[in-house]
């Protein structure tokens, strides 16, 4: 069957099952059971062998159902660096390349920043940073035992040499001294009960742990800021992912803690989706 053919079949299968992006699906899935981009193997006019159709289409079968794109090809990239995904990970989004961008300006300024990132998933903020700051002290805390296995393989498959700690970031904080990071960065779980029970059938697979925010969403956010802001240097910023709904509570959570020039980023669709505020005393 030439690819062009597939790639109709499966695209017109995942439209019918309301897939959002069916055609760029289709051609992830046909790269991946080709083994080189899509776009390649079209042009070259390359045929797809029984047996890797029956494989094409048990992968779209599972899409089909709603199974995130991520968790069949096992790997999804974020700001250029590959991670690897699976069952029990939040899946790396765009969305928090806004809250990773945040924190440039700050640590530009510092040759050697330690930073600590809470409710650290698959590694995404903690292992890009070690990235793109070689000389930072980074160190990343996740309490599932699922999530933690991807950010130990990422953080190897990235060669981002950085402190992991399995624990829950409620109790770990006593570990840590008091004023001595310079960043702390997290997206957090933020999701309310209500927005559980109406979510895309996508986010279903992923794990409640990472999406669960407490009542309000905004239990992560209370935790962290009050927990954690003593561990911080004067001077030091705090950077949170959240909802858009969530900016102004968490902006007045900040506040009360001494935190100042508190910024709010959005991502290109105009929507609150990042916080930052640098501490000026404690």
């Amino acid at each position: 069957m030439k690819i062009s053919d597939a790639f109709n079949l499966i695209t017109e299968k995942l439209t019918e099952a309301g897939v959002d992006s069916p055609a760029f699906d289709t051609s992830e899935l046909i790269s991946f059971i080709m083994g080189k981009p899509y776009s390649k193997a079209f042009h070259g006019n390359d045929e797809l062998c029984e047996d890797d159709f029956a494989k094409l289409s048990d992968l779209a079968s599972r899409r089909a159902k709603g199974e995130p794109l991520q968790y069949i090809l096992g790997y999804w990239e974020f700001y250029g660096f590959p991670f690897k995904v699976g069952k029990g990970v939040l899946i790396p989004r765009d969305d928090t390349e806004v809250c990773l961008r945040a924190s440039f300006s700050h640590l530009d300024k510092i040759s050697s920043p330690k930073i600590l990132d809470l409710c650290a998933g698959s590694g995404t903020l903690a292992v890009t940073l070690k990235k793109l700051y070689p000389k930072a002290e980074v160190t990343a805390v996740e309490i599932s035992e699922d999530a933690f296995y991807y950010l130990k393989e990422n953080a190897k498959l990235n060669e981002a040499h950085i402190n992991l700690i399995n624990g829950d970031i409620f109790n770990v904080y006593k570990d840590f001294e008091d004023s001595y990071f310079d960043l702390i960065i997290s997206n957090p779980p933020y999701l309310t009960k209500e927005e559980l029970k109406t979510m895309q059938k996508e986010l279903y697979f992923e794990p409640e742990l990472a999406l669960d925010g407490g009542e309000d969403g905004l239990d992560f956010y209370r935790g962290i800021i009050n927990f954690y802001t003593s561990k911080l240097k004067i001077g030091s910023q705090l950077i949170f992912e959240l909802d858009s709904l969530q900016a102004e509570y968490t902006q007045s959570l900040m506040e009360k803690k001494n935190f100042r020039e508190i910024e709010i980023f959005d991502d290109l669709g105009g929507i609150h989706r990042a916080i930052k505020g640098t501490l000026f005393e404690v």
